[in-house]
């Protein structure tokens, strides 16, 4: 797989990790942006004259963000049973706890580095908000005489982006 179709993260300025070798998760839909929102200047409303009295500074500054990734995973199990997904929800489980920082008994740190390569964009200063339960879609194949549930899971992950005019490149 390219590496276009993956992210790579970064916590605490160790090795880099690329989400399709590490958990076989692909990005289907990156969100970061170019753009942004301003943060509203200092401003004073008095009472008995028009319009604002506002600060207006010699540069804006931006409000951070919150990016929604559609994430998904996709693997090959023994149809063993109907619905075998027990490596899809490992790996989902894996991936949900190193974000998190919840993959050592004492914390990993939580704080993220994320590059896209797709979008040649990259954010530092990002915190896991939320994970979307996934939605499973099953596929039969055949091979060497075995019969293989090809599974699919697409999920939504959102992130805070605390530092929306940094951008960062991370490579493996």
């Amino acid at each position: 797989m390219e590496d276009i179709h993956c992210l790579f993260f970064q916590k605490n300025g160790g090795g880099v990790i690329n989400s399709y070798t590490q958990w076989g998760i692909v990005c289907a839909k990156p969100p970061f942006k170019a753009g942004g929102k301003t943060k509203e200047p200092a401003k004073r409303d008095w009472f008995d004259e028009h319009g604002d009295d506002v600060y207006i500074g010699s540069k804006m500054v931006f409000e951070g963000y919150d990016a929604e990734f559609e994430l998904a995973y996709k693997g090959q199990e023994l149809a063993t049973n109907p619905f075998n997904l027990s490596l899809a929800f490992q790996r989902i489980d894996a991936f949900k706890r190193w974000v998190s920082g919840n993959d050592t008994q004492e914390g990993s740190g939580a704080e993220l580095s994320i590059y896209s390569p797709y979008t040649t964009i990259g954010r530092q200063g990002c915190y896991l908000q939320e994970i979307s339960d996934e939605e499973p879609h099953l596929q039969m194949k055949e091979e060497n005489g075995n019969l293989y549930h090809e599974n699919v899971l697409t999920f939504k992950v959102k992130f805070r982006v605390t530092d929306p005019m940094t951008n960062i490149v991370l490579s493996l």
